[in-house]
């Protein structure tokens, strides 16, 4: 796979990677395998590329039917658990994994929503304690961010 950022670190535009046509027509699984996930944002802390990754994923949701509505609950919830501390909302933690389930089911041809789902999925599992669980906020917010960014809408 050819790498989408040059030898300074930014995003190549000379090898058109991320071909932003054509961003609407690919699978959501297919933009986060080509978004390149990388695990350590979530154990150790972002790096420069987090804000590539979470503008891919932005724009996808927003140009895929996610709106604010659909994921305001969800991000509600992630914020609160964000203001106590994780040791003592850690059950409140756990039970965000079915408000996604629900806020999919109940929009199953929703591309954007599913994109958001399957990144939480992948996120989740690495949460286990408060440093975690700031890196999956920072995460989160960054996807969100951009989401606005790029028109999604309420």
């Amino acid at each position: 796979m050819v790498t989408p950022y040059n030898e300074n670190r930014y995003p190549d535009k000379r090898r058109n990677s991320w071909n932003t046509n054509k961003i609407g027509s690919e699978t959501p699984e297919e933009i986060l395998t080509k978004a390149d996930f990388d695990e350590s944002w979530i154990t150790e802390g972002a790096n420069e590329r987090l804000p590539d990754f979470a503008e891919i994923l932005g724009k996808y949701m927003a140009r895929n039917g996610l709106t604010n509505s659909k994921i305001r609950s969800i991000y509600g919830e992630i914020k609160r658990i964000q203001m106590g501390k994780f040791e003592i909302e850690k059950a409140s933690f756990f039970l965000l994994r079915p408000k996604v389930a629900y806020a999919f089911g109940r929009d199953e041809k929703n591309k954007g929503l599913k994109l958001f789902k399957l990144i939480f999925e992948r996120v989740y599992l690495l949460v286990k304690d408060q440093k975690t669980y700031n890196n999956f906020c920072n995460l989160i917010e960054a996807i969100l961010a951009y989401h606005k960014a790029y028109g999604g809408k309420d």
